[in-house]
């Protein structure tokens, strides 16, 4: 009985056991198949299949009359399947094989191999692979399973460098702009804009990427496409840019004397922007090709620095349209009032030259305004008074930003007897003399100036340049941009019909006689300003329209160190007003025609008297300044 008993217990024991291992087996299985299916499900499938992501296509971006100036084109890249059963060294002679045809760090490819086979996910290792390339890579595909090649979308600037400066260009995201657009979508090797319209509109621009799965053996090679999702184009972009007037503002300035400058060119009736340059410029394209071409190396030394808007510069001559403003709109001279021009002006002991240094005689301001004379804005300028100019500069908002909207842009600099006291510094008549002539301290940029003679076209209204008209979006529906107002110049009626008078006897009898094209109304103003760095920087600033219409092109060019406004900035202008109107380019300019010089330079008079500093903004010369201008001329 005591045996039955034992033999009972031990029998009791074991199916104790077996009830645990089996509610243990059940608890691993529900586990296994209910708790973490999901997840393993997706390990299993991991094992056997590989997902590429595919990127969508950029969307495009048209000029205004439709002409595509960014597009995508098919491009074949490098992918890598990493293999269940793949050894270490086997990754190190394909990274080894694969550096040598890419041109590329061994290091490198090693650990992007090395990152994918931890991570168990296929990789891109190389994009827009040449021809040659690709098919020594198609050899190394038959020794090396888990490389393959794949057919992408990339971006591509037909026109080469063609508005570099406004369509900017695209990059690889790094690791900390990464970890915060990753919620987004991004991937560690996506493309993103990296300056101008390609980074303003990223998000418009960018479509939604697609994905390949493919099932893959345990080496990597790829067996069979399961299935696709395809992606999803970004939205289009129409520009306000007029391709023909870009390419014709782009060329005139390669061939410029300096070949260095801006040309920014903007409808007056709204602000739309027809033409922005910057020379030199750069090809976009460069960022995108393979890295081990020879025009990469190029990514790291490219002009960025765009001239149109970082670039301050004073602005010379074209500076007496805001001195005419105050001159005629303040009513204190009279447009018929004469003074002589013997070829300089003494202020104190100090003589200010005027650019014709035999003198412009008798001049008015109908003549002082054609024959950009110095000496006649020297005086005017003095009997106005440099405060009363510089109300007028902040109503041309000069010493602002024109909110174009691209990055870098500067304001330039402000130049008056307030600026000059918010520093706590005193003006002098000098300073005035020279403000009047647009030198001294002023600084402009050639976008803040296409403003200027843009509001002389319209009569007063200064509008925020833009360069979208219109955004259609990935999802449909579009957003068509409105012409937006900045500010107002205010000036009497006749003011302006004086100043547009003004500008187009420049063109037709003056100084800037090389952009005179019969049949279209144009109006201009030449500039040399002084550098003390170097050769003085042209200037040119112009409006144009046909007979009985209003002007629809304003245009503003600077050639940095490049001499006379008229023989050097002027070609530009005009080609830009050619290629605008549809007409042949003309006879070349030639040098027998006349010119402005650089004027305003300052050489001491030693037997004068020295000038006394004015106490307060707009004082007129006392004794010991200067005399009235009439006493002195007539």
């Amino acid at each position: 009985m005591r045996q039955d008993a034992a033999y009972n217990e031990r029998l009791r024991i074991l199916w104790i056991g077996f009830y645990f291992a089996v509610a243990l087996l059940g608890l691993r299985l529900l586990q296994l198949q209910v708790l973490r299916n999901v997840y393993y499900m997706k390990v299993a499938e991991r094992n056997r299949t590989q997902s590429i992501y595919q990127t969508a296509p950029r969307g495009r971006i048209y000029d205004r009359n439709g002409e595509v100036i960014a597009t995508n084109r098919p491009s074949f890249s490098l992918i890598y399947l990493p293999g269940k059963d793949e050894s270490r060294a086997r990754l190190s002679a394909l990274a080894t094989d694969l550096a040598a045809e890419l041109g590329l760090e061994r290091e490198r490819v090693l650990e992007s191999l090395n990152e994918a086979w931890r991570e168990q996910a296929a990789i891109h290792l190389a994009e827009n692979l040449p021809l040659k390339t690709m098919f020594k890579l198609s050899e190394i595909k038959t020794v090396y399973p888990g490389v393959d090649l794949i057919v992408e979308a990339q971006r591509s600037y037909p026109r080469g460098a063609f508005a570099s400066h406004l369509l900017g260009y695209l990059g690889k995201v790094d690791r900390v702009s990464w970890n915060q657009l990753k919620a987004a979508g991004y991937r560690l090797d996506s493309r993103v804009g990296r300056m101008g319209i390609e980074r303003i509109f990223e998000r418009e621009l960018r479509g939604v990427d697609g994905e390949i799965r493919m099932e893959v053996d345990a080496q990597g090679r790829l067996k069979r496409i399961l299935d696709q999702v395809g992606w999803h184009a970004g939205g289009n972009l129409y520009l306000t840019l007029d391709a023909k007037i870009q390419a014709a503002a782009e060329e005139a300035l390669r061939t410029s004397p300096s070949k260095r400058g801006a040309a920014i060119v903007i409808d007056p009736r709204n602000g739309n922007v027809l033409a922005f340059t910057s020379i030199p410029d750069f090809d976009p394209n460069m960022f995108l090709v393979s890295e081990r071409d020879p025009d990469h190396a190029r990514v790291t030394n490219i002009p960025e620095f765009n001239l149109a808007i970082s670039g301050t510069y004073p602005p010379g001559s074209t500076f007496k349209i805001v001195t005419s403003a105050a001159i005629l709109n303040e009513g204190r001279i009279s447009v018929s009032d004469r003074i002589f021009c013997p070829g300089s002006f003494r202020l104190g002991n100090k003589v200010f030259r005027c650019w014709q240094k035999k003198g412009h005689l008798y001049q008015d301001w109908l003549n002082g305004i054609a024959n950009s004379c110095d000496t006649y804005f020297y005086q005017m300028g003095l009997r106005v008074g440099g405060d009363v100019i510089e109300r007028y500069e902040k109503m041309f908002r000069i010493g602002e930003d024109t909110k174009i909207g691209l990055s870098g842009e500067k304001s330039g600099k402000r130049f008056g007897p307030e600026e000059r006291s918010k520093r706590g510094k005193a003006w002098y008549d000098g300073d005035t003399v020279n403000l009047s002539i647009g030198q001294g301290e002023l600084l402009v940029t050639p976008a803040q100036m296409a403003g200027v003679v843009g509001a002389v076209a319209n009569r007063g209204t200064i509008w925020r340049p833009q360069f979208v008209r219109r955004i259609e979006y990935v999802g449909g529906g579009g957003y068509d941009a409105k012409p937006e107002a900045l500010g107002r110049v205010d000036l009497k009626p006749e003011t302006w019909d004086m100043l547009q008078k003004g500008l187009e006897r420049v063109i037709d009898a003056g100084t800037g006689g090389s952009v005179h094209i019969p049949g279209l109304v144009i109006g201009g103003k030449t500039g040399t300003a002084q550098n003390p760095h170097g050769d003085d920087h042209a200037w040119f600033v112009c409006y144009a329209g046909r007979p009985g219409e209003t002007a629809s092109l304003a245009a503003a060019v600077l050639v940095q160190n490049g001499g006379h406004g008229s023989s050097a900035a002027g070609p530009v202008a005009r080609r830009i007003i050619e290629a605008a109107f549809g007409l042949t380019p003309g006879k070349p300019y030639t040098d027998a025609e006349p010119v402005e010089d650089r004027s305003g330079e300052e050489r001491a008079a030693p037997s004068a008297p020295a000038a006394a500093p004015r106490a307060a903004a707009g004082q007129r010369p006392g004794a010991g300044g200067i005399p009235h201008p009439r006493e002195i001329t007539e």
